[in-house]
Order: structure tokens, then sequence, then C-alpha cells
């Protein structure tokens, strides 16, 4: 099934244009799914959906089956302005948080409890399996997979990411990748310059993950990788349906901001103690 087009694809096309105009990448040049992925600090399966998005507008374009850079000055279409995927999918994880929803459960019993179409249904659920929330049954079904439990387990985890993360940004040879960086500058600035809307939660979450998990790559070092991978896939239920107010959602975008600031000034020590501010602050 072809994974349904979300703003953050969007981002990541726009990413990806910026990254060729920035560089003066030819026409003809080659795009590597996976070296793009990598630039960009995501994996990649949305890398490939804003792939998509770059060939309808005739920025790449497929010569065999090779995709190559075809037209980066061509513009990219607007975001749309609501998708019903990612409204969905928020109503799912606050009806799992609130524990009105079981451990497994199959499209039918969605379908009833929202009253929505088959098709919605799958796509909110391919879209929670790419959060890590819910997984296939090998038969039947899915299940919702680990979560943060509690309000105890939810300080545990935040007391842990304050040792983890800052630590990663102190690591000899760090790096920062620089496209990573404008990406990610780029999608925040984006999320500031409108009102906040409670059905971008998923996006913002996405955007969220990606950031901390781009900042721990530039570590170099696998095990800070792993552990914040999986500290994203332990929030991801939560944060799929954001809570804690627009004021915040901004406010956690320029504390984003000025940890990019202070890692591009090459000042990492005070990088990593806007971090931690910034997790104090965060909520799970």
């Amino acid at each position: 099934m072809t994974a349904p087009i979300s703003p953050l694809h969007h981002d990541l096309a726009r990413a990806a244009r910026q990254i060729w105009l920035t560089e003066g990448t030819p026409p003809g040049s080659p795009v590597v799914e996976a070296v793009l992925a990598g630039r960009l600090a995501v994996s990649r399966t949305p890398v490939r959906a804003a792939l998509r998005l770059l060939e309808e507008a005739g920025i790449t374009q497929r010569r065999g089956r090779l995709m190559v850079v075809a037209d980066p000055a061509r513009e990219l279409p607007a975001v749309e302005a609501r998708d019903p995927v990612d409204a969905l999918v928020g109503a799912i994880a606050r009806a799992r948080e609130e524990r009105r929803l079981a451990d497994i459960v199959r499209e039918s019993d969605l379908m009833r409890e929202f009253g929505q179409p088959r098709g919605l249904v799958s796509r909110a659920l391919a879209k929670l399996a790419t959060l890590g929330v819910v997984a296939r049954n090998p038969a039947q079904g899915w299940h919702f997979a680990a979560t943060l439990a509690g309000e105890e387990e939810r300080m545990q985890a935040m007391r842990f990411r304050l040792v983890l993360e800052p630590a990663a940004l102190r690591q000899p040879g760090y790096a920062l990748d620089p496209a990573f960086a404008r990406a990610m500058r780029e999608a925040h600035e984006a999320v500031l310059a409108r009102p906040w809307r409670d059905v971008e939660a998923v996006r913002l979450f996405e955007m969220n993950a990606a950031f901390h998990l781009g900042l721990a790559q530039g570590s170099g070092n696998r095990f800070f990788i792993d552990a914040v991978e999986a500290q994203n896939r332990l929030r991801a239920l939560v944060n799929a349906d954001w809570r804690f107010g627009d004021n915040r959602a901004h406010d956690s975008c320029r504390e984003h901001l000025a940890v990019l600031n202070a890692l591009e000034a090459g000042d990492n020590e005070r990088a990593a103690m806007l971090l931690e501010d910034h997790l104090r602050c965060a909520g799970p």
C-alpha cells in the first residue's frame, strides 16, 4: 500500500530541493534514497514519499530504475490544510491512553469506534506503525507496542533522557550535519509561522523525533543513536495526541532552534545546557 502524503513529507521534499539548490547540484545527478535519508536524518520511508512529491513537481525524474535531479528551481505544491489521517491517528492515540482500546484491535473495531471508512483506518494504522505505536499481528489484527505507563515511568524516562541526550552533544568529534540543520530549521520555522492547530500533533511529533535523533547521530555513536530511537518509540503514543497547548508547541520549536544555533556556532557545551533546559520543560 502506498503511504499517504503528510506535511512532514512536504517538509522533507522542500529540504531536499533546498540542498540541491544550495549545492548547485546539476541536472542528471543521481538521487540515492539511502544517502538522502541520511542527510535529512530520517528513515527511508518518509524520504520515499518526499521523492514522489518531487517527481510529481518535475524536480526529479526517473530514468529507468534511476532517480535523478531534473530541475530544482521548480516550485513544490502547497501543503494541504488538514490531514484526516493525522486527525484519526491523534484520536486513536487518545483513546488508547484513556484505555478505551484493547491491546489487540482490528480495523473493523476502529471503524466502529471512530465512524471512519476502512481506507482511512488502514492509512492511520500504517502511520501508527511508522511511529512504532502499533504492529501487525501474524494472523489477524494489530497490537499496541509498549509505551510509557504512568507518571512515574514517564519521569524515569525523562531523567534518562536528561543524562543521555546532552551527553551525545559532548562527545569528542561531534559533527552536526549541515543539511539536517537546514531541514530542521525550515521545518521549525514553518510551525512558528502559523497559528497552532491540534490536528498537526502527529507532524509535530515526527519533526520532534527527527530532531532529537538527528542530534544523536551527530555523535557518531550508535549506542546513543539506538537509545534515542527507543525513547522516540516510547514517546510516540503520548505525543501523537499533543495536549500541552499551542504556547508549548511554539516554545518547543524555539528551544530546538536555540540548540541548533549554539551547535552551528561551535558551542557544544552551551547547546548541551540548552537541550537540558528544553527536556525539563518538554513533557513526556
